[in-house]
Order: C-alpha cells, then sequence, then structure tokens
C-alpha cells in the first residue's frame, strides 16, 4: 500500500494563538495552517475531538483569543496520483 504524505510532519503540535488571530474560528484558523488540507477532513478532525484548545474540545465555529494553545492532531493524506505518461505509438493513434 503506498504510504501516505504527511501534514505535520507525524507528531502533534501544539500552536499558541497570537495577536493575528484573535477573534478567528478555529476552522478558518485551521484552514490557514494545513495548506493542502481538504475542508471536510478539517471538519470531521474538529468534531471527533481531535482538534483541541486549551486541552477541551470545541466545534468548528469557536472562536481563537489570544494566548490560546490549539492542539493539531498529525494527518496523512492520500499520495497525489501521478500524472500519467502517454506511450509515443499512443499518441499517434
Amino acid at each position: 500500500m503506498a504510504e501516505g504524505r504527511s501534514v505535520t510532519a507525524g507528531e502533534v503540535q501544539w500552536v499558541e494563538v497570537g495577536e493575528g488571530q484573535s477573534g478567528q474560528r478555529i476552522d478558518n484558523f485551521l484552514t490557514t495552517r494545513l495548506k493542502g488540507v481538504p475542508r471536510a477532513l478539517i471538519y470531521r478532525i474538529v468534531r471527533k475531538g481531535e482538534v483541541r484548545v486549551n486541552k477541551k474540545r470545541v466545534k468548528v465555529d469557536h472562536r481563537l483569543q489570544v494566548g490560546d494553545m490549539v492542539r493539531i492532531p498529525p494527518l496523512k493524506l492520500a499520495p497525489r496520483e501521478a500524472v500519467k505518461q502517454v506511450n509515443e505509438g499512443l499518441r499517434n493513434l
């Protein structure tokens, strides 16, 4: 089976919320932190309680405050499909 590409380097990350992210919803915060991760996956990990703020479960509409500690779990995504090369003989058909 193919190895998935890791988004958060295989370990839990703890991120402190700064002034710039204060008042931002947790789903939007994660979307900007986890580039390339589908929104559906972000919503799922928040609903399942894998994402936590100050060691507590939150809902997707939770607004962050300065100093909040956000737990981001390690994520594995399916590898992107490789572009298939077309044989020269097939191109001439």
